[in-house]
């Protein structure tokens, strides 16, 4: 039977070598049978600790290893990753246990001397964690650091100065709290506050909010009779604001144009009372018994899913709505502390392909909006190009629009996602 790091390993050559998405491999794992019950929390932070950190763990793994990283077999260098993660990052692991359990992956997993090999590297750096050393240069010491691409810290320390960008990535190995959004529909913040404990989830009252609650310990919504009874939704504050930022009122016609997997559409759907109508879109036909059946949990009628590229003109809907929503697809930079994949995935010239398909997006949403409409432009990056320079664009491209309101969340000061908003209000003349 696998124990814990064994499966932690599989996982992580999955990820590594096979495409396979952390958050995927994470779900999976903690479904596993042979996993214990006592091993969850272990095994969650191993898995994402490694994935989050590879780039500075194949750094430590260059000044200590006699082999080259490019010469390591994969299963060699994944239990090298997953060594030097427990020895310098867990400190309630002995070292002695971390050496001595990859000493034993390398002999099933590999041949020859590689038992030796690990030995060697994995006690060298126990002795020398004082003395590992990084690059004098400011850009590609905090790269290694805080495990960032070489590309992408330069360009946050371009935009943001050296200090918030440490700071930017500080949090980006975070884990932080999750939010559950109340349905005012079915219940109110305190009810589903005594709910939730009743049901042996610990929840906090945020001090700025009543539309949500904290959570402070395990939550598994499979489990929970409450969340199947629609009372809360899981949601990020970012994303919540994105859709407060809208304003929808009741009796109002509302367009979210990008809206899978449908959380900003419920929370429309919730402010609005069920009153007026929200079109809710996507490209992909695969979500949209997503958005229909999210819609259907809280108790929200108001809403029609349906399938539409938000970069293909639809004249049925020229000036249609009141209210409209662009969440574009963007890079996702601001939510890497929860996709860490995205930081390894994504290439500097992705960058302009997004933009491309920003700009077709916001050209057709403003054709949508009515004399006097709001639009709200939303990304989950940080990145200017994809949001202050598509703001620039948009007011120069269309004058007929005024920016009403401007925001750019950083997960360090917010606790949330890094997110973008800007809100667009279409002149009555």
């Amino acid at each position: 039977m696998a124990n814990a790091r064994e499966l932690v390993l599989r996982s992580l050559h999955r990820i590594e070598n096979e495409g396979a998405y952390s958050n995927r491999e994470l779900t999976n794992l903690l479904a596993e049978k042979e996993l214990a019950s006592q091993d969850r929390g272990f095994v969650t932070e191993l898995l994402l600790g490694v994935v989050q950190n590879k780039l500075w763990l194949d750094y430590v793994i260059g000044q200590f290893s006699n082999v080259k990283l490019k010469k390591l077999s994969p299963w060699i260098h994944g239990i090298l990753r997953l060594g030097i993660y427990q020895i310098l990052s867990m400190e309630r692991v002995p070292d002695s246990a971390a050496c001595n359990e990859m000493v034993k992956l390398a002999g099933k997993y590999s041949r020859g001397a590689s038992r030796g090999f690990v030995n060697g590297v994995l006690r060298n750096v126990s002795r020398n964690k004082a003395g590992i050393s990084y690059p004098k240069a400011i850009d590609e010491s905090l790269s290694v650091r805080y495990s960032c691409p070489l590309w992408l810290t330069k360009k946050m320390m371009d935009q943001y100065g050296t200090e918030t960008c440490e700071e930017i990535l500080k949090a980006s190995l975070c884990r932080f709290p999750v939010t559950v959004r109340v349905n005012p529909l079915k219940t109110n913040q305190t009810e589903l506050l005594q709910v939730l404990q009743k049901e042996g989830i610990s929840a906090e009252l945020p001090e700025e909010s009543s539309r949500y609650l904290v959570i402070t310990g395990a939550i598994n919504v499979n489990q929970s009779p409450s969340y199947g009874a629609g009372l809360y939704t899981l949601q990020n504050t970012s994303s919540m604001a994105a859709a407060a930022m809208l304003d929808a009122k009741e009796g109002e016609r509302v367009l979210d144009l990008c809206a899978a997997p449908g959380g900003k559409t419920t929370y429309l759907g919730e402010e609005m009372q069920n009153q007026g109508e929200i079109i809710a879109c996507d490209l992909h036909p695969h979500k949209i018994p997503l958005i229909q059946s999210g819609a259907k949990r809280l108790g929200i009628e108001n809403v029609k899913a349906m399938v539409q590229d938000g970069t293909i003109y639809n004249p049925e809907w020229e000036s249609g709505f009141d209210r409209v929503l662009a969440d574009v697809p963007c890079s996702g930079i601001g939510v890497i502390h929860k996709k860490p994949d995205i930081k390894w995935k994504r290439q500097p010239e992705d960058i302009s392909a997004l933009c491309e398909i920003q700009q077709k997006i916001l050209t057709n949403a403003e054709r949508y909006v009515k004399q006097g409409g709001t639009l709200v432009y939303s990304t989950c990056t940080i990145l200017e190009e994809e949001n202050q320079m598509q703001t620039k664009w948009f007011l120069e491209a269309f004058p007929e629009f005024s920016l009403v309101e401007e925001k750019t969340l950083l997960t360090h000061q917010t606790g949330g996602s890094g997110f973008y908003i800007a809100k667009f209000l279409r002149g009555t003349k």
